[in-house]
């Protein structure tokens, strides 16, 4: 475990935030390989239907994703503070809700897939296939954030390094065992997409059994087995009140790509196979400017709990910097190299047009990106939540999908409004959180004695 608020900042944000980020390109190269067995082993439309389901996943799981972020910042804000005895409590009662959370969630998914594809309008020829990966992949819901849960305690408490090398251990399983279970090997009938799906419940189930082990051993207060099951409601209630705006807010992020999806099938499974691409290749931008602003978060969410609120401008002014010179890399990438980035997930000159052209008008959001998370993650870290909620709702619901139904339906860009959509949203977002964090009011919601367990508020 590390204490963040000691020494150099930049050299803790670097040390901190690089396992985080090299950690979240494994995870969008998890996703990635999947995309290119399936494009290269199966065809282009097996690449649509894992295409197709992927703002729906997100949508459903983005219910859960609000309570672990909570979780994070209250084990840092908690840990920052030295109360361990307050710490334990946010751990057994956290995973008590997610645990619930995600059994209840994995069975009305898998109950009602084919109705969630409908709303859709997924193309007929590919909604067989994408009900198969959405039903296998949320039957293994549980261990997906059980080990993000894992992850995120650990990062709470200063220690980024574990959860790179679980990420490691799952991202090698899939490599190993997705070609082999959707080809068969010679060993046995391969499973087409199902086995693309089984490869990633494989993989997670396996490191998130390992991740309960190596724990246990390591640290007492992460022991499942020594947990007192008794549910603290001061601290669930605190819970929900951070963590239910952080759901709504990725529900209304998850919403929007929904209704974009559903405007993206319109155009057949092409450009639904170039979406698709294009978005698996934009995570590699996204995803070190996300993890930054989980970086700052738990850095932020230590320094308000240790009393040094001053370092604060530092951090953001350092994780600015150092994300926008990541986007920087990525942008030249797609730009230059397009033809080669699209060549390694399918041979389809179809697929390879239509992603060109979004990355062409796309790419310039990587800059965005950066700047939007790193100050949502210095506004997230104080515990105040509800105006990123409101910044999501008029950035994606009001903007973004509001110009996307206008460029569509009343223009000729066709597909490519739905792009320009996307990119001029993305810097609305970035200035409405820059406006926010102007006001200065996030600084004011956290408030030290907020929440305690009921043994020490005397309950």
């Amino acid at each position: 475990m590390k204490n963040l608020t000691e020494g150099n900042l930049f050299k803790n944000l670097v040390i901190y935030s690089y396992p985080i980020i090299i950690g979240d390109l494994l995870q969008a190269t998890f996703n990635s390989i999947d995309a290119i067995w399936v494009g290269r082993l199966i065809g282009a439309d097996a690449l649509a239907a894992i295409s197709a389901v992927g703002p729906l996943m997100f949508l459903i799981i983005a219910l859960i994703i609000g309570i672990a972020i909570a979780t994070v910042i209250m084990v840092g804000q908690a840990y920052g503070k030295k109360d361990f005895e307050l710490l334990k409590k946010i751990l057994v009662n956290s995973y008590m809700v997610i645990f619930v959370m995600c059994l209840a969630i994995s069975v009305l998914a898998v109950a009602f897939s084919s109705q969630l594809l409908g709303l859709l309008h997924t193309p007929e020829a590919i909604k067989n296939d994408a009900r198969i990966f959405l039903v296998i992949i949320f039957s293994g819901l549980i261990f997906m954030f059980s080990f993000n849960w894992f992850s995120g305690v650990l990062r709470g408490m200063g220690d980024s390094r574990t959860p790179f090398i679980l990420q490691i251990i799952s991202v090698v399983l899939n490599i190993i065992l997705a070609p082999v279970l959707i080809t068969g090997a010679g060993l046995f009938h391969g499973l087409g997409i199902a086995g693309s799906a089984l490869a990633t419940v494989i993989s997670q189930s396996a490191v998130t059994l390992f991740a309960f082990i190596y724990m246990a051993r390591k640290d007492h207060m992460l022991n499942v087995l020594k947990w007192d099951f008794k549910p603290d409601f001061s601290i669930m209630k605190k819970m929900f009140t951070m963590g239910a705006p952080v759901s709504v807010q990725l529900v209304i992020n998850a919403l929007s790509g929904v209704i974009i999806v559903s405007f993206v099938n319109i155009f057949g499974p092409n450009i639904i196979a170039g979406f698709g691409l294009g978005m698996r290749v934009d995570q590699y931008s996204f995803m070190p400017a996300m993890s930054l602003g989980e970086a700052v978060s738990a850095m932020v969410a230590q320094h308000l709990g240790a009393g040094k609120k001053e370092k604060i401008p530092e951090i953001l002014r350092n994780s600015i910097l150092f994300s926008l010179a990541i986007s920087l890399l990525f942008y030249l990438a797609v730009n230059f190299l397009p033809g080669r980035i699209a060549a390694i997930f399918t041979t389809d000159p179809k697929v390879w047009e239509a992603v060109k052209w979004y990355w062409r008008i796309d790419s310039p959001t990587y800059f965005a990106f950066a700047i939007l998370f790193a100050f949502q993650g210095v506004i997230r870290g104080s515990g105040d939540t509800v105006p990123l909620t409101i910044i999501a709702f008029i950035t994606l619901i009001v903007f973004r999908a509001g110009m996307t139904f206008t460029l569509v339906k009343f223009t000729g860009l066709h597909q490519l409004g739905i792009w320009v959509a996307m990119a001029i949203s993305a810097y609305i977002g970035a200035l409405l959180s820059w406006l926010y964090y102007r006001t200065g009011k996030w600084i004011d919601k956290y408030d030290p004695a907020a929440y305690k367990s009921q043994e020490t508020a005397g309950l």
